[in-house]
């Protein structure tokens, strides 16, 4: 796409929100309306995308991509006046008359640059959010989930005015040409490495944004923990979506007392769960080879699921035993299904080397000590916590969702969203008549007398 086409949609976008057609919340709620229409009506095309682009099973692209963006809709809809009504506040004594309120306004032209790996869910969750907020979008999504990106296409052609919603698609080109142009807000969810780029770029534009990044996200268990809940949970949570989840576990640091007795239990759901045909594929051959990588790096032993099919891209869940902190898998985000395990002792150690790793979107602790439980979230930086399981906290629309430091910055999700989407304007009004005795002009000398005796 060139780029004299891109600033013309922009420019588009630009004057229709300028008009005003989305300023009316009963307008916005009708648009959010249309999307939840729409994803009744081609529930099965949802479902069919996802497996020809990454070989989703139902289940879980029913639950992560489908229902979850039902009830977001829903729960934005059914609150959004509420939440966007001007706020009163209290005024100063020596102001009065006085009304002061803050209003939530929408910034205006936002740029929403979605990732593959759920490609329908993180490209119509911060698109509803920004149309709740009154805001217009221009949508990239991801050209690797090409299924799905067609499928964008068509529901925003659909549901929106393309001077309200419009769907840019192409490759990296594209994104670049894209950030070269001025925005008023940015959401980004990708990897940290080109999330630095487009922090780069809006900051060249003065531009607010949030940017959704990922890391390696530990699980620790300690020796108080159950092993047989920490494998199930910790397994769950790893292999949804082939491990392809920003929030997802990317290895396991477990108390030298419990270690035996863990991988014992998971060694018992490789075994027992059907995964060769429950589980998703890897994206495409080069994140494939990137995994293969990883994994000849490790020394370990290896405990694998099935076997992989590389043709197909289909990676077999693999627990890779004895890893230390300076093998080559612990120096990036996985994004795929293999499941490191390092052993610890020391509490005072352990916490040093997963400072040491950054601070990553989620944090999941298996114990039963809660003194042990707050002692890490004090000394521990994450975007988010789970406590005796895993991904949960990013399934819950009243909790905010986003990182902090590598992993990103923002948080949305429900009315998190809607807010982050939007600006807030302090609005003070008085009346035009009455005293003047708050109108400060010289001389000063007998305001100042009144004033030091009222202001104690």
């Amino acid at each position: 796409m060139e780029q004299q086409e891109i600033q013309r949609i922009i420019e588009q976008q630009r004057t229709y929100f300028q008009r005003g057609e989305m300023y009316p919340v009963e307008a916005r709620r009708a648009a959010l309306f249309r999307v939840e229409e729409y994803f009744l009506e081609h529930q099965q095309e949802v479902l069919d995308v996802l497996a020809e682009d990454l070989g989703k099973p139902a289940l879980e692209a029913y639950l992560s991509e489908y229902h979850f963006l039902l009830q977001e809709i829903r729960f934005i809809r059914g609150a959004l006046k509420s939440w966007l009504a001007p706020k009163r506040v209290k005024s100063p004594i020596y102001f009065k008359p006085c009304k002061s309120s803050i209003e939530y306004k929408p910034f205006g032209v936002v740029l929403v640059v979605a990732p593959w790996n759920y490609p329908i869910q993180l490209a119509i969750s911060p698109l509803i959010a920004a149309v709740a907020a009154g805001n217009t979008v221009v949508l990239k999504p991801s050209e690797v989930s090409a299924a799905s990106e067609q499928f964008l296409v068509r529901l925003v052609q659909s549901c929106f005015a393309p001077e309200h919603v419009h769907v840019v698609t192409g490759g990296a080109d594209v994104s670049k040409a894209l950030l070269d142009e001025k925005f008023d807000f940015i959401f980004f969810t990708g990897s940290t490495e080109i999330g630095r780029m487009v922090a780069r770029k809006a900051a060249e534009h003065l531009t607010p944004s949030i940017l959704e990044l990922g890391g390696k996200c530990p699980v620790v268990v300690d020796s108080s923990a159950d092993p047989e809940t920490a494998a199930r949970r910790i397994l769950a949570g790893k292999l949804f979506n082939s491990g392809q989840t920003c929030f997802a576990p990317d290895y396991v640091a477990v108390h030298a007392d419990v270690e035996d007795q863990l991988i014992v239990e998971m060694q018992k759901l490789m075994k027992a769960v059907p995964w060769q045909e429950e589980m998703g594929r890897v994206i495409n051959r080069n994140h494939y080879a990137r995994l293969i990588a990883l994994i000849d790096g490790c020394a370990g032993e290896e405990i694998r699921a099935f076997e992989d099919d590389e043709h197909q891209l289909r990676m077999a869940p693999r627990i890779l035993r004895h890893v230390s902190w300076d093998d080559p898998i612990m120096k990036e985000e996985i994004f795929g299904p293999l499941l490191p395990v390092i052993v610890y002792e020391g509490e005072s150690a352990l916490r040093e080397h997963l400072n040491a790793m950054g601070s990553p979107l989620a944090l999941y602790l298996f114990s039963k000590d809660r003194a042990w439980i707050r002692r890490m979230m004090d000394s521990l930086r994450s975007g988010g916590v789970c406590i005796n399981d895993t991904m949960k906290q990013g399934s819950i629309l009243e909790l905010p969702f986003g990182g902090v430091g590598d992993s990103g910055y923002g948080r949305y999700r429900g009315k998190t969203g809607v807010l982050a989407m939007s600006y807030q304007r302090s609005v003070v009004e008085r009346s035009s008549r009455g005293s003047g005795w708050a109108d400060l002009l010289p001389p000063y000398e007998k305001s100042f007398k009144w004033l030091k005796k009222l202001l104690k």
